[in-house]
């Protein structure tokens, strides 16, 4: 499996730099573009960690093939009580951020989080591994991702795996999966860039039959969304874990060439009208001191207006992705509990 997670490079060799040429677009620390298109991947901020299914864990994990073919995998988590008990659990299938160019379940802040979440509420939770940009620019990530909805569609209906994938019934998805899953309540969710995602997919899942699948909402956390001008508060605003930098890198490297940030990836609200689209019940989730901010107040307004239910919770004196850069912030406590009402409502 750990050939299915997206593994940093070392460091810049002088015979990469001479091949490449020069550095096009660079995020410190995680990330450079070369003109000449070539990628580079590193990691001197955050590391990768494996699944663990130790019994003295209270959060078990695994890792799953999604397709072999576009090495789409996820991370399975079940809260270790649950092996010994019957009953079966909501699924709540999970995007990870990094603004559509970096991240994977396997980041040591998003394993933690998943661990935290899974306990919280109470649930199967199913992280997904899309592929990223810029070699893979959207709807890439939103086609791997309801690729995943299809897998655990195929999990519920009982066909465990693809042609290509043959059959074992130790897998995990056999034991961990059918035992314990009640896909009657499923949910898709996501922060950052995986809110975004969240929103795209829930919109083709409603028109595409999923059945025996049900999705019953889907809960976004500080979705990233954008335009082409800028908002008077993202102006204003500075957001250590979401700089302004960091946000044009995103966009312009996730979007489709020749795309502009009014393109529906980006931003929902202008390009489409949200009255015309469906969607299951959304719980939106707002940091109070995120530069998102008023991008997800206008997303709240479009789907109110649009006839969707929704509810909104903003999270008093915190910035974008606290749930990930600040473990201890009792915050989290509040949207893993907001989280868990909304799945149990």
């Amino acid at each position: 499996m750990d050939s299915f997670s997206y593994k940093p490079v070392g460091k810049t060799t002088p015979r990469l730099v001479a091949e490449a040429g020069k550095v096009e677009e660079e995020l410190e620390g995680f990330l450079r573009v070369y003109r000449d298109g070539s990628v580079e991947r590193i990691s001197y901020v955050v590391s990768n960690v494996p699944p663990s299914d130790k019994p003295s864990e209270t959060v078990v994990s695994r890792d799953v093939v999604i397709d072999a073919g576009t090495r789409v995998w996820a991370r399975l988590y079940l809260p270790a009580d649950q092996q010994h008990r019957r009953g079966k659990l909501p699924v709540v299938i999970y995007f990870h951020g990094g603004g559509f160019v970096l991240g994977s379940p396997a980041w040591s802040i998003y394993h933690a989080f998943m661990c935290r979440l899974a306990s919280d509420t109470n649930c199967v939770i199913i992280s997904v591994g899309y592929r990223l940009a810029p070699e893979h620019r959207l709807p890439v990530a939103y086609d791997d991702c309801f690729s995943a909805v299809e897998w655990v569609r195929r999990q519920a209906a009982g066909v465990s795996r693809s042609v290509q994938q043959p059959q074992n019934p130790k897998e995990p998805e056999e034991l961990w999966l059918k035992p314990h899953c009640n896909f009657s309540r499923c949910f898709l969710g996501g922060d950052s860039a995986g809110g975004n995602i969240a929103h795209h997919v829930a919109v083709r899942a409603a028109k595409t039959d999923v059945r025996p699948l049900q999705i019953r909402g889907a809960i976004l956390i500080q979705p990233f969304f954008g335009g082409e001008k800028r908002s008077a508060w993202e102006c204003e605003t500075s957001d250590p874990a979401l700089p302004h930098k960091w946000i044009d890198v995103f966009w312009k490297l996730s979007l489709p060439v020749g795309a502009n940030r009014d393109h529906p990836a980006c931003n929902p609200i202008n390009s489409s009208k949200l009255q015309d689209v469906v969607l299951p019940p959304v719980l939106l989730c707002i940091s109070e001191r995120d530069v998102m901010r008023e991008r997800n107040l206008e997303y709240y307004e479009a789907l109110k207006r649009g006839g969707k239910k929704v509810r909104h919770v903003i999270f008093k004196d915190v910035g974008h992705a606290f749930q990930l850069l600040q473990p201890q912030s009792p915050r989290i406590r509040e949207l893993t509990k907001v989280t868990r009402d909304f799945i149990y409502k």
